[in-house]
């Protein structure tokens, strides 16, 4: 009966989280920089149309629709290619959802466009599929080290009290959220593959870690601290055999596939940097302050609860050294990263979206925060522990429903101010 009852409030979750995506986007016209595919987005998706659709020739494509999704893409004509910037894996993992949709709008005869509202509909669910996948296996690894109810409220307050669940509901077409629930899957199959070494699970493992960086490659480095800080005695790698190599090279060249094909296609070459005008240019000034304590996607400033989280993380050393070193120093790396970023606040973001990616590394470090705080003895430290965590999530859920993606670039009023004045607008 517990595991009917666990589920039907997995299904229940699923069907509120739904229905806040459609709820929200149903207010949004299509080609509205609030709408699903825009920019940065389209951008990420346009390989699905492309392909299924269009077969990769621009002449098809409906007329403008690079400029009316936000110039996400590029198509250009006098060389027929469809260019975009950002990497395959999104797309990838958005696919079953695109076919679903593709199959849906020829049974109801909507025109199959690629790019008309049923679709855009269907990367609400996507997103909302993987969030759910990624809390799945991020829960089955945390109870594995504390107790039930710890890791349902460390769930609970990851998902509600930071910008995950802006960029599931709101931005669902980001690569976020799917990084996020890789990185869930990763965990959990490292840490089995650590303890209790599998042929088929090193396999896994391999699959997963491609997925990871064909969604976003700058995942591979947080994938390299993972490995060289949870695994200090490289278990994962001690003992195996050459054909074990031999079959995860295979399968990572499998994976990568799609981006290395494309390259090709746009460069005839297997790589090619696509963000040409971008770079690093705060690499020996980085803003480190500006990324975690800035009012315009201050990661810190809009994401309370990471107070919480960060603490946990150094507590976590007294209890395993090496897992607090290596979610530490993913934090480190991520932060002066994207310090060094010509675009250190990633544009019109909410609370660094950056950071969504390593999120389960940093779920742990607020579990132990969670542990500690359920030991305190003294009931009224607790209970103020308790309000000012609940305080944390009710003002991310309140500034998520009255931002409206871009802080105000022209105003008298101070940033202080306009943080202030977020807070208390109504919402949108």
């Amino acid at each position: 009966m517990g595991k009917y009852w666990i589920k039907f409030l997995w299904v229940i979750l699923a069907g509120v989280l739904i229905f806040a995506a459609f709820n929200r986007h149903s207010r949004s016209k299509i080609y509205t920089y609030n709408s699903q595919l825009m920019s940065d987005k389209a951008g990420y998706y346009v390989y699905l149309p492309a392909f299924f659709i269009y077969k990769f020739n621009v002449n098809k494509f409906p007329a403008k629709i690079d400029s009316l999704t936000g110039n996400g893409f590029y198509l250009n004509h006098s060389a027929n290619k469809v260019q975009s910037k950002y990497p395959v894996g999104t797309a990838l993992l958005e696919c079953p959802f695109f076919l679903i949709a593709h199959s849906f709008v020829y049974l109801v005869g909507e025109e199959p466009d690629g790019f008309n509202k049923t679709y855009q509909n269907f990367i609400d669910i996507c997103a909302v599929f993987y969030l759910l996948l990624g809390l799945l296996f991020l829960s089955k690894l945390l109870t594995k080290y504390y107790p039930k109810t710890i890791v349902t409220v460390s769930i609970i307050l990851i998902s509600l009290g930071t910008n995950l669940f802006y960029y599931t509901i709101f931005e669902g077409g980001y690569s976020h959220v799917y990084s996020f629930s890789l990185f869930s899957v990763f965990l959990y199959l490292f840490d089995i593959e650590r303890n209790k070494p599998n042929r088929y699970n090193w396999f896994g493992l391999v699959a997963i870690c491609s997925l990871i960086i064909l969604v976003r490659q700058m995942n591979i480095l947080f994938i390299l601290i993972a490995f060289i800080s949870f695994d200090t005695q490289f278990k994962l790698v001690k003992g195996k055999k050459i054909i074990d190599w031999v079959v995860a090279i295979f399968i990572c060249l499998v994976v990568l596939s799609p981006q290395i094909i494309y390259n090709f296609y746009l460069t005839k070459g297997p790589y090619f940097y696509s963000y040409q005008n971008e770079h690093f240019i705060y690499l020996f000034a980085p803003k480190i302050k500006e990324v975690l304590f800035g009012y315009k996607n201050g990661w810190i400033t809009t994401n309370l609860i990471h107070v919480f989280t960060v603490l946990g993380t150094v507590l976590l050393y007294k209890k395993n050294k090496q897992i607090s070193i290596g979610i530490m120093s993913m934090l480190i790396v991520c932060t002066y990263l994207y310090a060094s970023w010509w675009s250190y606040e990633l544009g019109c973001a909410y609370g660094h979206r950056g950071f969504i990616d390593i999120y389960p590394m940093l779920t742990i470090g607020l579990a132990e925060f969670c542990l500690i705080v359920d030991k305190i003895n003294k009931k009224p430290i607790r209970n103020i522990i308790f309000i000012l965590v609940i305080l944390c999530v009710i003002l991310n859920i309140k500034y998520i429903y009255t931002y409206d993606s871009c802080w105000p670039v022209s105003t008298t009023r101070s940033d202080f101010n306009l943080y202030l004045n977020f807070l208390t607008s109504p919402t949108k």
